[in-house]
């Protein structure tokens, strides 16, 4: 009877899909390696605006971190199996940053050296657009336009 138990039991797990992995974390505008233990043939975000994913190779993934919340990531193998399966949540500022909340609005600033104004997903819409045409017309100035 017990031969007969772990027979059913290992022919079972071998049907089951594989367990979900421990939420992932990263952070808005990061890229974090991801390793597999077997290679992937098809990866699936949930959400797409939340974050994103490269293929490195078959057993590294790149993942991005787009905008604060959260999604799910599925990896399958070339046989359509699970192999990969998690929450990924994406939030949180850097260590050296500095989130102003005045009057329900957000403003986000980056303190390296000092604290200057960095452009965030979720600042107020007036913050986020001085601080984007800064770095617009920086981006620009570099390629040397006006």
């Amino acid at each position: 009877m017990t031969k007969n138990f772990f027979a059913a039991l290992a022919f079972c797990l071998t049907l089951a899909p594989a367990a979900a992995a421990d939420p992932f974390n990263v952070k808005v505008d990061q890229t974090v390696t991801l390793k597999l233990s077997q290679p992937a043939n098809s990866v699936v975000v949930g959400n797409a605006t939340v974050a994103d994913v490269a293929v490195h190779d078959p057993r590294t993934l790149l993942v991005t971190g787009k905008a604060f919340g959260s999604t799910n990531l599925t990896v399958l193998d070339r046989a359509g199996n699970t192999i990969y399966s998690s929450t990924l949540n994406v939030g949180g500022e850097e260590d050296n940053g500095l989130t102003i909340v005045r009057s329900g609005a957000t403003y986000s600033y980056s303190c390296m050296d000092k604290c200057r104004a960095t452009p965030m997903v979720g600042d107020a819409p007036n913050h986020f657009q001085d601080v984007m045409g800064t770095v617009t017309a920086k981006a620009q100035t570099a390629k040397g336009g006006n």
